[in-house]
């Protein structure tokens, strides 16, 4: 339904003048007769039956005139209630986000909540998933974004964003020039990993165990930049994020190895077991995140 039609034929019903209402409105009058004829067109009917003396509202166009009005209304009702709804969102939002996905993901998710919800202040915290998963269940945090799936006690969760870990390798390392990779060239080598606690750090000590891999060792950063940074230096090998990479432009560093697969793995909203302890900010987030990421 063409509501600025509706809009417009109301104008001219009430001011019984397609002058007026095209003064009223600013539209040519051109404009507003087109509007009402779109809608006799619409309803396939004379709206108004007018001429040069004479301007009188047909029958068939007193009901569109009366159902017309009771459509704006119920639309400028809605409006308020959103703006009424949105002017009810304030206070603070203490937002958990790993590493990953704090430095990555979360900044184009906090534009996009801030534009609509401007009135709630947001505080983040980043670092590691296990520290983001221990302070939502101490409710230091009212919501995380981390790293895999989350089956702690008194928290709930659901994945938002599929990842992929890939294997970095330094440009110049040995491996590179190897024309048939064996098994045992990917032995011994130093390999970089994040801090204990970090899911990156859980997916990359899962990859060495489950493929048999034998660090000769093994050197920790506690930043993701840090790890793409090493690699770069050629310190040693990494396994990471594909987020990660894409966001440092370090593409040319990831490397398919043999018997090692990419493996994939979900970003994560954590919130309190009970809804009763999520507030109206927090779900307004959680539907932020839902809409950004096409979540049913």
């Amino acid at each position: 339904m063409d509501f600025e039609s509706l809009k417009t034929y109301i104008t001219v019903v009430d001011e019984k003048s397609f002058t007026r209402a095209s003064q009223l409105l600013k539209l040519s009058q051109p404009t507003v007769s087109s509007h009402i004829r779109h809608l006799e067109e619409e309803f396939n009917t004379v709206l108004i039956d007018r001429s040069p003396k004479r301007f009188e509202v047909t029958q068939t166009g007193g009901m569109v005139y009366k159902r017309a009005r009771q459509v704006l209304g119920v639309m400028d009702k809605a409006k308020k209630e959103v703006l009424q709804y949105h002017d009810q969102v304030k206070g603070t939002v203490k937002i958990g986000a790993s590493y990953t996905v704090g430095e990555y993901i979360l900044p184009s998710l906090l534009r996009a909540y801030d534009q609509e919800y401007p009135e709630v202040d947001l505080q983040v915290t980043i670092a590691n998933s296990e520290r983001i998963n221990r302070e939502v269940q101490l409710h230091t945090l009212d919501v995380g974004l981390v790293e895999g799936r989350v089956a702690d006690q008194g928290l709930s969760s659901f994945p938002f964003m599929k990842d992929k870990m890939v294997v970095i390798v330094p440009d110049n390392h040995p491996i590179r020039k190897c024309l048939n990779l064996s098994f045992e060239d990917l032995q011994d080598h130093t390999w970089i990993i994040r801090e204990g606690g970090s899911g990156t750090r859980a997916m990359m000590e899962s990859m060495l165990e489950s493929y048999n891999i034998r660090p000769r060792k093994t050197i920790t950063i506690g930043s993701n930049h840090g790890v793409v940074q090493g690699v770069k230096e050629g310190l040693g090998l990494s396994f990471i994020s594909e987020t990660v990479v894409t966001h440092t432009a370090a593409e040319h560093l990831i490397m398919p190895l043999p018997y090692i697969q990419p493996t994939t793995r979900y970003f994560s909203v954590v919130t309190p077991m009970s809804e009763e302890e999520i507030t109206e900010q927090v779900q307004a987030f959680i539907g932020k995140v839902k809409e950004l990421f096409e979540l049913s």
